[in-house]
């Protein structure tokens, strides 16, 4: 593996992807969210429940912790209804069109019944762990990996809706799944054998939360 990782307009050094996932995994000095968000037990069926809300807390999403919990078990209805569409299945790369759209129906959740201290990022965070290998992970650092960091692939537009911008970037997250897959499986595989399973599209996560952490560092 010699060509560098990209994620939107970021990129990273092979090895320094590795050491990284390494680093993460092995989480020795516990600052990391592994293994605790990804062994998070959470609610014991494929439907999201109460016991799965505080998941969000283990990737530091946790403000007003209380307010976004009492909001997010107010939306459990209408995400379960479009968690159980049909075509909320299978694996991120596998996708076709009508699957990203059923997922972007799922995320619009947080506009169209919106919640105090509730946004996408929550969302995104208790979602992924009911199907991590189909629905991909949300935040800050890597909306500026497609947004502003490098040659991003979404340039800011203040014309575009957040529903819009969420459908622009969908495709794109993809595109960097499958286009470096052999890459992200192997990063995945890092993970420690007797712990949580990380899937690709996880891998590329933390990949992306580290460089959007770095360009923010960097901004300060």
């Amino acid at each position: 593996m010699n060509e560098p990782l990209r994620v939107g307009g970021a990129t990273m050094k092979w090895d320094d992807a590795v050491s990284y996932i390494l680093e993460y995994t092995s989480n020795k000095n516990l600052t990391w969210s592994y293994p605790a968000y990804d062994g998070y037990p959470g609610h014991s069926s494929a439907e999201l429940g109460l016991a799965d809300l505080p998941a969000v807390s283990l990737l530091n999403a946790g403000q007003r912790a209380i307010i976004s919990y009492y909001g997010m078990a107010d939306m459990l209805p209408e995400l379960n209804l479009r968690l159980e569409h049909p075509k909320v299945t299978g694996s991120f790369e596998d996708a076709d069109s009508d699957t990203l759209e059923a997922i972007a129906r799922l995320f619009d959740v947080a506009w169209e019944f919106p919640k105090p201290h509730v946004r996408l990022t929550k969302l995104a965070k208790v979602l992924h762990r009911k199907r991590p290998q189909l629905l991909p992970l949300y935040d800050e650092c890597i909306r500026q990996c497609y947004q502003e960091i490098g040659d991003p692939p979404i340039p800011t537009d203040p014309r575009r809706s957040r529903a819009g911008f969420l459908r622009a970037l969908l495709p794109d997250i993809q595109r960097d799944l499958i286009d470096q897959l052999p890459a992200w499986e192997k990063l995945a595989a890092l993970a420690p054998q007797d712990g949580p399973k990380v899937t690709p599209l996880r891998a590329l996560d933390m990949v992306g939360w580290r460089l959007g952490s770095l360009h923010r560092t960097r901004a300060l």
